[in-house]
């Protein structure tokens, strides 16, 4: 099939996740367009829309004649703007998607939009109930996005905890390695840790591009199958990728059973998750997507890239 003159529409294309998808979506001969609030876009291949998903002008102009959308812009830190960016900007956008004739349209959501949860490992089909503003507000969001768009194939997908290089999120603690964060390891260092790499979050929002989809799919991209993804196993991890000693089997770190930490945590905050909670990516593997990254390759990038500094 002929891509060239299919246009690819990025929100939040300067993100984490939001510039893998550029870059893939370019190496494919897409054209692409992004729509962010910086004042430039690092790549003049790509046209840039500067604004945010509350500008209905740049917001129509940004979409029409478009073939696909990704939509990845939220507000992530600033609470009074959440439902004002995540929802209402969420809303404004499938609004104008509706007026056009976009086939394929993705939506980055969050594995948080479950929130408190007795399961220990959370599939699709598991009612949320999320508890802060940013769970709430992505939560509000995706079910927006699930009422469908005529004629164009929806995904939603749940990402876990991302990190890349640059933000390696878990990995900080063994990066650091203070007293504190040595403490921090003996008290949590069975519970999972969720990481997933932005790149493997990426390919999941690519790979479905050109796979067949009825109504609009949900699914969780985590790589929590895996057993080393817990704050002791990618403490392990790192500390065998620092000496060069990836041979041999490797041992998550000694730590206190999981009930402590769900105590302590329950005594500070009121309430919280069991640290042996889950996110399943079954069903995301039985549609065919492979993790090209996982948490092993995860922790090695994350190792040589501050070695290279």
């Amino acid at each position: 099939m002929d891509i060239s003159n299919t246009v690819a529409c990025v929100t939040g294309g300067s993100g984490m996740v939001g510039q893998r998808i550029v870059q893939g979506l370019l190496s494919q001969g897409y054209v692409v367009r992004v729509l962010s609030r910086m004042g430039t876009f690092g790549d003049s291949r790509v046209d840039h829309f500067r604004g945010g998903l509350q500008d209905a002008a740049v917001l129509r102009h940004f979409i029409v004649g478009a073939h696909l959308v990704f939509h990845c812009a939220a507000e992530l830190k600033d609470e009074s703007q959440m439902w004002e960016v995540n929802v209402k900007g969420t809303e404004q956008l499938l609004r104008l998607v509706k007026e056009t004739n976009i086939q394929f349209f993705c939506y980055l959501s969050s594995a948080g939009v479950v929130g408190r949860t007795k399961v220990k490992y959370v599939n699709e089909d598991i009612p949320c109930d999320p508890q802060n503003a940013y769970e709430k507000s992505k939560w509000a969001a995706e079910r927006l996005v699930a009422q469908g768009i005529d004629g164009c194939r929806v995904v939603i997908l749940r990402p876990t905890n991302v990190i890349s290089e640059n933000r390696p999120g878990a990995l900080a603690l063994p990066m650091k390695r203070s007293l504190l964060d040595v403490l921090k390891l003996f008290v949590k260092g069975g519970e999972c840790a969720h990481i997933v790499h932005a790149d493997d979050v990426a390919d999941a929002a690519l790979y479905f591009i050109t796979r067949h989809i009825n109504s609009p799919q949900c699914f969780f991209v985590s790589c929590d199958h895996e057993p080393l993804n817990t704050f002791a196993g990618l403490w392990a991890l790192y500390k065998s990728f620092k000496g060069k000693r990836t041979g041999g089997k490797v041992r998550p770190i000694v730590h206190l059973p999981l009930i402590i930490p769900h105590l302590l945590r329950k005594i500070s905050r009121g309430t919280g998750n069991r640290g042996d909670v889950r996110y399943s990516s079954e069903k995301l593997i039985s549609a065919g997507f492979n993790y090209r990254i996982g948490v092993k390759d995860a922790v090695k990038r994350v190792v040589l890239h501050y070695e290279r500094e």
